[in-house]
């Protein structure tokens, strides 16, 4: 709720359009598996896995295609819940022209990971919230009366989250 995601998409969408890597997206999710990010991995790079069964074999297919890639290649796995084997996996870092960014809840799965750099996204304060709140709220709706306190008590249970204040503001849009 703090915007990894949205982070993410936007360094995605710009990495697109200004530059001329090869940009991959994947969803990783609470039900994670090697199989399962090896399949979505391969589906991204347009390689056939499916007769492949072993996990080995499949990573090395994995790695022989990213290695082939001449261009630069920006892998992006969003909402990691678990670390793993990036050689498991077959995603190869060894060399200049390939980057992993990965959005994780947890510092613990970047630790073990080895990410090199990190950035902790935090809650906004109140007054940031207060101002995300009226900006996606819109000047066409107005809180008179009790409507604004209501407002302020609503968005301080967001706790600061942007997703839970957009979501929350964006629903009483009109009234």
């Amino acid at each position: 709720g703090v915007g990894k995601t949205t982070l993410a998409k936007h360094i995605h969408n710009h990495l697109l359009e200004n530059t001329q890597f090869k940009v991959y997206w994947i969803s990783v999710s609470q039900d994670f598996s090697i199989e399962k990010l090896q399949g979505d991995i391969a589906k991204r790079l347009r390689l056939d896995l499916s007769n492949v069964d072993d996990e080995g074999a499949r990573a090395r297919r994995l790695r022989d295609a990213f290695e082939k890639m001449e261009e630069m290649v920006v892998l992006i796995l969003d909402d990691v819940w678990e670390d793993f084997g990036l050689d498991r996996v077959g995603i190869p870092l060894d060399a200049l022209n390939r980057r992993l960014i990965l959005t994780t809840r947890s510092l613990e799965v970047c630790n073990r990971m080895q990410c090199q750099s990190k950035f902790e996204l935090k809650t906004l304060d109140t007054e940031e919230a207060w101002g995300l709140f009226e900006r996606t709220l819109g000047s066409e709706t107005s809180l008179d009366g009790g409507l604004k306190d209501i407002a302020k008590s609503i968005m301080e249970r967001c706790d600061g989250l942007p997703l839970g204040i957009v979501t929350v503001a964006g629903s009483m849009r009109g009234l």
